[in-house]
């Protein structure tokens, strides 16, 4: 097992990752000696001292920015893979030579980085970092997220997402908990999103994961009928109220988004498919053309307008008594509902069969009513 750190780096030479000795060959910089599971030592996150450290813990937010992203990058290197110090750096918002005095300095605390010819840093086997303290912003945000996975989940994952928050509750310092259990007092998830979501959610979740083809009964909301189809799906995503798988329809030959709400049946497949680069829902979309819709709606209206939008939203622009709302819509079913809504303090202005289409439903729905 290694157990000193790195070589320190010299401005002689070219501050590059991979030119740095191999992970067998690391200095004799003294280090604390480091055994596995031993926590770092206390001057790692008391001052990771440098050539400049005195001058930079006189300034207080120097020292804080720069202790946040030495922070960062010791989290970052402790996970499997090693990282260059370029893409330290674009996550650090910092320049390469910044992540190699931070290095260095991690070096001189007694942190084991050892550089990856080829690969880039990572941390020696065995070496631990102490445990987490959470702010009380940080604890908040993370409970808030589990509240949310609960009423998202799988009876299996909201169990995880239990057993997490009380992780997190647990790692908290008494003061922050007595902080962020009087903010969750405030500020929660309603009960209402804590309801039972699609019964296909696990079997989607297992085929996105393994790349299996899917086996559909789907309820198509354009068509209003009933269709069995064979997908190949891409990613599960949650947006409007729902889950909706996006994936390769084998019975359109195209991407398609899929409301799980409206799955009556599926079925894992055997099957595995190989994903294509660059396959996008928009591309699919070439076989039609979006029809750009304008719908006037009274300046009363445009704030609560502006909450509900429907399907296919693109753009506002300012119009005399209100605002012009613009669609691109594939289909005017999913339109028409929300532009009557709206009653009289909204108009379609274009085009004139989509007016027209408006005005017989109203007219068909006054009706309707004078019969009641």
């Amino acid at each position: 097992m290694v157990d000193a750190c790195l070589n320190g780096f010299t401005y002689g030479i070219s501050r590059d990752a991979f030119r740095h000795r191999y992970q067998g060959d690391l200095s004799r910089r003294p280090a604390a000696p480091l055994t596995g599971g031993r926590d770092p030592p206390a001057d790692v996150f008391d001052a990771f001292g440098d050539a400049r450290g005195a001058h930079d813990r006189s300034i207080l937010g120097v020292t804080v920015k720069q202790m946040d992203r030495r922070l960062l990058i010791l989290t970052r290197l402790r996970e499997e893979t090693a990282f260059r110090a370029a893409d330290l750096a674009k996550e650090c918002e910092c320049s390469v030579r910044t992540v190699y005095r931070d290095v260095d300095a991690l070096c001189q605390a007694g942190v084991p980085v050892a550089a990856m010819p080829g690969e880039g840093y990572r941390l020696a086997p065995g070496y631990h970092l102490p445990p987490i303290a959470f702010t009380v912003e940080e604890a908040v945000q993370l409970l808030l997220g589990s509240d949310l996975a609960h009423g998202l989940g799988t009876p299996e994952q909201r169990e995880a997402a239990r057993s997490a928050a009380a992780k997190v509750e647990a790692a908290l310092r008494p003061d922050t908990r007595a902080e962020t259990d009087r903010l969750r007092q405030r500020i929660r998830v309603s009960d209402w999103l804590r309801r039972e979501p699609t019964p296909w959610l696990s079997l989607l979740q297992q085929a996105v994961a393994h790349d299996q083809v899917l086996w559909l009964q789907y309820h198509s909301f354009s068509s209003d009928e009933l269709t069995e189809r064979k997908i190949e799906p891409y990613s599960l995503i949650f947006y409007g109220e729902d889950w909706h798988v996006v994936g390769y329809c084998r019975l359109r030959e195209g991407m398609r988004d899929f409301r799980a709400s409206r799955i009556r049946h599926a079925q894992l497949l055997p099957e595995r498919f190989e994903r294509m680069a660059g396959m996008l829902l928009a591309e699919d979309r070439g076989h039609s053309t979006p029809e750009e819709v304008r719908i006037w709606v009274e300046r009363a209206i445009v704030p609560w307008a502006r909450e509900t939008p429907a399907f296919g939203f693109d753009r506002e622009e300012p119009a005399e008594g209100g605002a012009v709302f613009i669609y691109r819509a594939w289909d005017l079913r999913r339109l028409l509902p929300w532009v009557l809504s709206w009653g009289a303090s909204a108009r379609v202005l274009a085009p004139a069969h989509v007016a027209d289409r408006v005005h017989r439903e109203a007219a068909a729905l006054a009706q309707r009513y004078a019969e009641a």
